[in-house]
């Protein structure tokens, strides 16, 4: 899909999602932008613009000629299917129309399943009227009435289509359903000069960062820097203004997940790939641990890493630690050790900011990860932490399922870090330790 006319067309028109058309005297106008830039089409300004919409992303994305232009949606189906490129199932990247003959409305199919169209609609609002104030993402029943067809655009790559008379035809690939360009292409350049997507950026896997540059209109140009990404059950971009003011993270659907106010420190601020908390938040009398328990605190890794040390600090130097019984270590989510240090003993019987490399690096993927502490000994140090509230009053849980803490503990008696440890067994603990992978 990456670099295909179909991901272009989709990514031209979802550009336009929230656009609004003119409003004035207490009413909207339908003046809006697409009948002023699409040759030809500037005279129906004021009238009803859903085909004026398509024709105007056609143009945009690079490819008028497989797309009718103009303003009848009723001509928009003899053009199709004069063309011999007229279906009754949905297609990705297909025009559909609506409405009696198809005249009364249209759109833009960018995913389909056996049950449902996705699509992007102008001159629609958020109830799926087929009139209505702006551009909007639509999702609409295939058995709906109002849907009259689809117009299938000869893209170079070929179509993928629902209908089974077009199963092994050139051209066309036959697919039941399809999330379409989906969760998979961020796409790089999409509205740059001369309007053609140069490079991609694929999510999902191996990311090439850069610049990305959105063109709001004909003049003002926004620009991103991607400067992370990584493969995971959620795909993560992770962005910033060009200037460096904002972060933000999205997921693979283009949702916003996280934003960063860009005074806050984070992790790599310090020279970290994540944290339980930001250490300056620690209350100043931290947390002694109870000897044979593992303790287990969660970071978020928001991209892939290699992982070579695990952080902690030690405010009071702990007493009489047992060799051998004093370690650190990092699990997956679902409780499978990945890394362990050598013994910590030696290290936790004094005080100060501690750096504790695993015996092997640990490649890891984006996600959520467990560092696990373990004492045993006379006197457990005194380790930097957050709120400590009681084991009765766990806050740091807050809205969380048994398996998913995010500071939890073991049962009693264990004298070493095991492979593995079924996470929904670790009991909810209010010691909110400050560790960090490195």
């Amino acid at each position: 899909m990456a670099n295909s006319q179909v991901a272009q067309v989709i990514a031209v028109a979802r550009s336009q999602v929230t656009y609004r058309e003119g409003y004035a005297e207490g009413g909207w106008t339908n003046v809006v932008r697409y009948a002023l830039e699409v040759p030809g089409l500037s005279g129906y300004q004021g009238q009803s613009w859903c085909m004026t919409y398509t024709s105007w992303v056609a143009m945009r994305a690079g490819v008028p000629s497989i797309f009718p232009r103009g303003v009848d949606c009723s001509a928009g189906v003899t053009w199709f299917t004069s063309a011999s490129r007229w279906s009754y199932f949905p297609a990705l990247g297909a025009q559909v129309f609506y409405g009696s003959g198809g005249s009364e409305h249209t759109g833009i199919v960018y995913a389909y399943d056996a049950t449902f169209i996705w699509t992007i609609e102008a001159n629609t609002n958020d109830n799926g009227s087929l009139e209505g104030d702006g551009v909007y993402l639509r999702k609409r029943r295939r058995s709906d009435s109002v849907i009259y067809g689809y117009g299938l655009p000869a893209y170079a790559e070929g179509v993928v289509t629902g209908d089974p008379a077009l199963a092994g035809v050139g051209g066309y690939t036959y697919a039941t359903a399809s999330s379409g360009v989906g969760p998979a292409d961020l796409h790089r350049a999409a509205f740059m000069v001369g309007n053609l997507v140069a490079e991609t950026l694929t999510v999902n896997g191996t990311g090439t960062f850069g610049r990305v540059s959105v063109t709001q209109n004909d003049v003002n140009t926004i620009g991103l820097d991607v400067i992370g990404a990584s493969s995971s059950a959620v795909s993560i971009a992770r962005i910033r203004n060009a200037d460096g003011v904002s972060v933000f993270e999205i997921d693979g659907a283009g949702r916003i997940i996280s934003s960063v106010n860009p005074g806050m420190w984070r992790p790599a601020d310090q020279g970290l790939l994540a944290w339980t908390m930001d250490p300056a938040a620690c209350t100043p009398s931290g947390s002694s641990l109870s000897a044979g328990y593992i303790y287990f605190t969660k970071v978020i890794l928001r991209n892939a890493a290699t992982i070579t040390s695990l952080c902690t600090v030690v405010g009071t130097a702990g007493s009489g630690l047992t060799s051998g019984q004093c370690l650190a270590g990092l699990y997956t989510s679902s409780g499978t050790r990945v890394g362990i240090t050598a013994d910590q003993s030696t290290v936790w019987n004094s005080a100060g900011d501690k750096a504790m490399a695993l015996t092997s690096s640990y490649a890891a993927a984006a996600g959520s990860y467990y560092i696990a502490l373990l004492v045993n000994g006379t006197t457990s140090p005194v380790f930097a932490a957050g709120s400590s509230l009681g084991a009765s009053f766990t806050p740091g849980n807050a809205h969380l399922a048994s398996g998913s803490y995010r500071f939890c503990r073991s049962a009693s008696g264990q004298t070493a870090l095991p492979t593995s440890y079924a996470m929904t067994s670790a009991t909810p603990d209010a010691n909110n330790i400050w560790t960090a992978a490195a």
